[in-house]
Order: structure tokens, then sequence, then C-alpha cells
């Protein structure tokens, strides 16, 4: 069985062989599944989820945690509401201050796990409620419509070519956030930096790795691809609403232990992230095309991610067994 241990030694190509199961089984259950039209509609729900978990794989790979993005998300959608509904600023100085949210946002928490020492899951957890809650204060909970059509023609209706296989404008946003984040973690000195604090923190800094600021940057990132997965929530739904991205944290942290990052740190995949992002959307399009309830929905695509972190451990750990030990130099005692 030497072609299984070569799958299983090859972690997005077994990622890939799993989607296509999915598709094969889900395509011969349902006609609609088989619709290129309807699949590529539904990419379109996939696009918020996929640009948050691609600063997400950074965050795990370096041991940390970011809760508060689904927050963050309602807050950026709602400041942009206020700024052009209320404030009547110009759409694109209303989507400009929405980065700008994200970014204070984002730098809020990199501030608290770097600077403070916070522990990111404590941080992140506060910030969830602080977010949340300004989002409901600054809208007295009430969702902001009437946007212009410049933006939602650019998130539900607007597509790159024409036919059945035309795909949405988000995905080129999707695209190039997950093309950047591969070439960034896989071949730059950041990425590198990324891993090695994950795997050890405490070499890390012995290695003159500065941690604090890596850290800092992770975060910063985070809240202004936030940023724009509110804007592009704003323009699908052509309403920003305070309860807007409940939830998101938990779906980007699945794509994420899905797409092979061990949850523990220490190594990732951006383009793995892009599979498990695949896979769950596929699985929650194939499960409504049969008719699976929603809530039945939820506890299978729950079982899914503690089977997949079960799986990444178990071929760490094997991987770490295989990996030849460092010969030590033996000292014979003698002066040379």
């Amino acid at each position: 069985m030497s072609w299984i241990r070569s799958l299983l030694a090859s972690r997005q190509l077994g990622l890939l062989f799993i989607l296509a199961l999915i598709a094969a089984g889900f395509g011969w259950a349902s006609a609609n599944f088989r619709d290129p039209t309807n699949l590529l509609d539904r990419t379109r729900y996939w696009t918020e989820t996929g640009l948050v978990a691609v600063p997400m794989t950074f965050i795990i790979a370096a041991g940390a945690i970011d809760l508060s993005v689904g927050s963050l998300l309602a807050l950026c959608a709602m400041v942009a509401g206020l700024c052009h509904h209320q404030w009547h600023w110009p759409l694109a100085a209303a989507l400009g201050a929405a980065v700008l949210a994200g970014g204070l946002g984002g730098a809020l928490n990199g501030l608290g796990v770097s600077l403070l020492r916070v522990p990111a899951l404590v941080m992140t957890l506060a910030t969830l409620a602080i977010f949340r809650g300004l989002a409901m204060g600054l809208s007295r909970g009430a969702p902001i419509r009437d946007w212009p059509e410049a933006l939602t023609d650019w998130g539900s209706q607007a597509t790159l070519g024409q036919g059945a296989w035309a795909p949405p404008q988000q995905l080129v946003l999707l695209l190039v956030i997950i093309l950047l984040g591969e070439f960034i973690l896989r071949k730059t000195r950041a990425g590198r930096w990324t891993v090695q604090i994950g795997e050890n923190e405490t070499a890390a800094r012995y290695a003159a790795v500065p941690v604090a600021g890596v850290r800092f940057a992770l975060f910063l990132a985070s809240g202004l691809v936030c940023a724009l997965a509110a804007i592009t929530n704003v323009a699908r739904f052509a309403t920003a609403h305070p309860a807007a991205g409940a939830g998101l944290e938990l779906e980007a942290i699945a794509c994420v232990v899905i797409g092979g990052t061990r949850i523990t740190g220490g190594g990732g995949s951006v383009l793995g992230t892009l599979l498990g992002l695949m896979i769950m959307g596929l699985l929650r399009f194939g499960m409504d095309m049969i008719g699976v309830l929603q809530q039945r929905q939820i506890v299978l695509v729950g079982l899914l991610v503690i089977l997949t972190a079960i799986f990444n451990e178990w071929l760490a750990r094997r991987r770490e067994r295989r990996r030849p030990a460092v010969q030590q130099p033996i000292c014979t005692g003698g002066v040379a």
C-alpha cells in the first residue's frame, strides 16, 4: 500500500483527493450540484471566510489565534455605513474609513499580544466583545441599507466575462490575497519568522527573530483583511449589518485546520487553507442541495474539524519520529 503512504506524505495531494471525492459524491446525488452556474454563484459566499482565513493561517502558524475577526468585520461595515449615510462622505472615503477601522482594530490586538504580552486567546476574546458592542452601539442595532450600485453590482451581479463559467469578481480579490499570502509564507523572511515563532518562541528569540514585531504585524494584517472582507460583505448583501460576521472566526479556523496548519503552531500553508475552504464550501453546498438541515451541517463540520486536527497532530508526530537525530559532538577530554 505504498500509494497510501505517498498520499499521506503529500498533505495537499490528499486534500485534492478528498475534494474530488466530495465533488463526485454530491454530483452523483444532485443534478443542481453539477450546474456550474449554481456552483460559481455559491462561491460568492466563500469570499469573506477565505479572505479572513489567509492571515489566520499566519497567526495560527505562529502559535496564536484571532477570535475577533467576525466582530471586527461588523464594526468596519458599520463605520463605512455611518460615514457614507449619516456623514455623507463619498463612497471611496467611507470604504477607506472602514479599512482604517480594521487597521486600528488589528493594531489593538497586536499591541495587546506583542507589547502587553496578553495571551492571544484572551486578548481577542475580549476584543470580540468590544468590537461587536461598538458595532451594535454605533448603529443602535439597525442595519444600514441603500448603497450605491457601483458597490452592490460588484458584490452581487457583475461577473468577469459572460456565460455559465463566468466567475464572480470577488474571487479575483480572494485569489490575489491567497497568492500573496502563499508567497510571503514560503518565500520571505517574514514567513520563515512566523513558522519559527510557532515552532519554538524561545529559540526564535535567541535567533534574533523580532517576535513582538512579527506578531504585531500579523494581527495588523488580519485587521486590514477584515476590512476588505467587510466591504465584500456589504457589497454582496447591499446592507451593513451589526450582526454580520457572526461565527466567521470559527469558519476561518476550520478552513485553516482542515488545510493542514497545526493548531499548536509551527507550520502552515495558505494553499492548504484554500483547499480547506473549498472542502468546507463544497460540503455545505452539497448538503444544501440534498436537503441536510442547517443544524446537522454544523455538527458534521465540527466533527470534520476535530478529526482533521487529530490527523494533523498524528501526521506531525509521525514526521518528527522519522526525522533523523542530530549527531552531537563527542568530547574525549583530550587537549588539542
